[in-house]
């Protein structure tokens, strides 16, 4: 059995230097419609049929006779989402030990922990791991969380979309009382969601080489996630 693992890797300082910015863009969250809404704020979109998904008030129930591969997997083995439905026994993510340690090894811990969180989330509708790991001031994660909720809800499910975190070597910096920042990338699959019928896709190829800092505090013995800010952006 393969696990799908979302681990932090390093970057040198140069690497990160030598990076082209190509402005805010569609990173995390992503421009994906409204579920029941076949339009797209995305650079790129295309409508094909899911496998011929009920666009009725019954879709919800329908969507647990779809699976990823034709078929419902075997119990344990990982299968990912697909046109044909939604990902299959996701293993839950787990906090690594000594995450919530004050130090820049515990918050590389954290990143991890949390970009595993939200790729739980986006592959399952559930978001119970990743919500606690985030402060109100970080909106964009949770109005993402919000709304694959309810496309999941909604008999609607994401394929790609996941994320892997990338950090700076020597870009972890103390910003004072509890507020740490770590300069990096934060890469993201193309995604495509799925829902009455039809796929929307997002091209998050910019993510790739868009230098970012992930802002996070320490309080209360652990990491919270404060928001992510584009390299250069005012």
């Amino acid at each position: 059995m393969h696990s799908p693992r979302y681990l932090t890797q390093t970057l040198t300082l140069a690497a990160l230097s030598a990076m082209v910015l190509s402005g805010c863009g569609e990173k995390a969250t992503g421009s994906i419609p409204e579920p029941g809404d076949s339009s797209s704020s995305a650079a790129s979109s295309a409508s094909v049929s899911a496998g011929g998904a009920d666009t009725s008030e019954g879709a919800t129930a329908e969507a647990t006779e779809r699976f990823s591969g034709g078929s419902k997997a075997p119990e344990g083995e990982y299968r990912a989402a697909d046109e044909q439905g939604p990902a299959q026994n996701v293993p839950k993510p787990e906090a690594p030990a000594g995450m919530n340690v004050e130090s820049d090894e515990g918050l590389e811990k954290f990143l991890g922990y949390w970009a595993e969180s939200v790729n739980y989330g986006t592959q399952t509708g559930d978001f119970t791991y990743a919500l606690p790991l985030v402060g109100e001031a970080h909106e964009a994660d949770i109005e993402y969380f919000a709304w694959t909720e309810n496309l999941y809800s909604h008999g609607g499910w994401k394929a790609g979309g996941l994320r892997s975190v990338v950090l700076g070597d020597g870009l972890f910096v103390n910003q004072g009382n509890g507020n740490y920042t770590w300069g990096g990338n934060l890469i993201v699959q193309d995604s495509y969601t799925y829902h009455g019928g039809e796929m929307s896709f997002v091209d998050n190829s910019a993510s790739e080489t868009e230098g970012i800092y992930f802002e996070v505090e320490y309080k209360e013995s652990k990491w919270v996630m404060n928001g992510i800010e584009l390299v250069g952006a005012n």
